[in-house]
């Protein structure tokens, strides 16, 4: 049964050209994409499927516990890979550590602070009765913020919430994408052409959907803002 994967053409994978974008926001949000993913779940089972696993329960146990430790051996590998969250910054993508994402918010007021806020320090935010520091991640890597079109027109700003250890920070970006797995052999060195300070930050380049990622040293980022503004 072939599904209609329109959100990969049109939608937020593609060129966005989908008229329905400006009014859902996000392909999560459609119609289209939840019968989608509805149908997933109802198809029926692949008839190679059923046999391979008729096959392996009609084996003797002895077969099947040697099976079970070469599936154990491949989730051990799993767990070797690194988990990145993807978002963008103008035209420029940009991933970071999941371990060191509180979470994803909706845009939420900024309160300035007198003599304090800054391009780059914006002010503070409440955050579910937490007050946090709001930096801008475009200002203090120096990237630029062309004004697209395609994007101008669709509400996909977010605020990301990162930090291990207090105090945490808030950073606004203008897109978040999705969690990304990685075996950490991906990363490839950055090319010399990266501009300014986003090379001092980033830990090196990963393949994500015919593009490339800056993987960023945010250890080293979140250090960095903790001297220079606290």
């Amino acid at each position: 049964m072939a599904i209609e994967n329109c959100w990969n053409q049109i939608g937020v994978e593609g060129d966005r050209s989908c008229e329905r974008l400006e009014s859902v926001q996000h392909c999560g949000n459609c119609s289209t994409y939840l019968a989608g993913g509805r149908s997933l779940l109802d198809r029926e089972i692949p008839f190679d499927y059923l046999q391979e696993w008729t096959q392996t329960l009609a084996q003797p146990l002895e077969s099947q516990l040697s099976r079970s430790q070469s599936d154990l051996l491949e989730i051990s590998q799993v767990r070797q890979t690194l988990s990145a969250m993807i978002f963008r910054l103008g035209s420029e993508r940009f991933a970071l550590p999941v371990c060191l994402l509180q979470e994803v918010i909706r845009p939420i007021p900024i309160h300035t602070l007198p003599h304090r806020s800054n391009d780059l320090f914006l002010g503070l935010v409440n955050c579910r009765g937490e007050i946090l520091p709001c930096v801008s991640l475009s200002q203090f890597l120096q990237v630029e913020m062309p004004i697209d079109p395609t994007y101008s027109r669709l509400n996909l700003k977010r605020m990301m919430v990162v930090g291990q250890h207090r105090p945490l920070w808030v950073f606004p970006v203008d897109e978040v994408y999705c969690v990304h797995r990685f075996d950490p052999s991906e990363l490839r060195d950055p090319p010399v052409v990266i501009a300014k300070a986003s090379q001092a930050y980033t830990a090196g380049m990963i393949d994500w959907t015919n593009g490339k990622v800056n993987y960023l040293e945010i250890d080293s980022l979140l250090d960095t803002l903790d001297r220079r503004l606290l």
